[in-house]
């Protein structure tokens, strides 16, 4: 399975103490979102997809260029006075690949961040949210550098619970491993897109990257507008989806 799964690297970019950020959809469609909200916030780059035959075969059209279903960002390197630097790189999807293939694109993506040498890895998920007017942001770390990250921001660490999906292979394997992988949780509306909730996921990644600067006023300010965009993009991609992915969600947004 895994040898039918492979990471197409358009361009070779140094990616060496980055940041890898994982954006497949969950609750809320919060990680989708907010990837999408780095794309265009920070005009990243696309430079590789993940590709296999097991993916929902569509394209992501996006400014009038269509794109893969799994695409990978870069931003440049963002350096402050103090000759620190923070990069970051996004894997960005729309949908939420099949069971059966869920650990195969994890074990990729960890391999390939060791291979690039990123720093860690941060996984973005939703949450059902338990106080919807007070909505908060949660951590789960693999490594005892990743609880003093979740310590050094005020990230309550949750103690119970279950993550399933893309971010939970990463976190089981990444602790298996002792790679470096830290889950940010959004408290979410699991009954539409939530972009209040991605917004709290960019406000934390803000406080961990001082050198990127990401003003998150635009997504409250659009949260609707966004929400609704998704919508839109959901009925369009319901009729043209393959009847053999009826079990694959089919959120797509340009």
């Amino acid at each position: 399975m895994e040898e039918e799964i492979q990471i197409i690297e358009y361009k070779n970019v140094d990616l060496t103490n980055s940041v890898l950020i994982e954006a497949f959809p969950t609750v809320g469609l919060v990680s989708s979102i907010a990837g999408h909200f780095l794309v265009e916030q920070l005009n990243l780059e696309e430079i590789g997809m993940i590709s296999s035959r097991y993916f929902m075969p569509a394209a992501v059209i996006h400014k009038g260029v269509p794109s893969p279903p799994v695409r990978i960002y870069a931003s440049k390197k963002f350096c402050g006075s103090n000759s620190d630097c923070d990069q970051i790189v996004v894997i960005s999807s729309e949908f939420m690949p099949a069971v059966d293939i869920i650990k195969p694109v994890a074990n990729m993506i960890l391999s390939w961040a060791q291979k690039k040498k990123c720093s860690h890895i941060v996984t973005l998920e939703g949450t059902h949210g338990l106080n919807p007017k007070n909505p908060k942001t949660y951590g789960v770390a693999t490594t005892q550098k990743m609880k003093d990250i979740l310590k050094k921001y005020s990230i309550e660490e949750t103690k119970e619970g279950m993550i399933t999906g893309i971010t939970g292979v990463l976190l089981y394997e990444g602790a298996r491993l002792k790679q470096d992988v830290l889950c940010l949780l959004a408290e979410a509306h699991s009954s539409y897109p939530d972009s209040r909730a991605a917004a709290l996921l960019v406000e934390t990644l803000d406080k961990m990257l001082p050198e990127i600067k990401l003003d998150t006023q635009p997504l409250y300010k659009e949260a609707d507008d966004i929400e609704q965009k998704i919508r839109s993009f959901i009925k369009q991609a319901q009729p043209t989806a393959p009847s053999s992915a009826q079990q694959l969600p089919t959120q797509m947004y340009g």
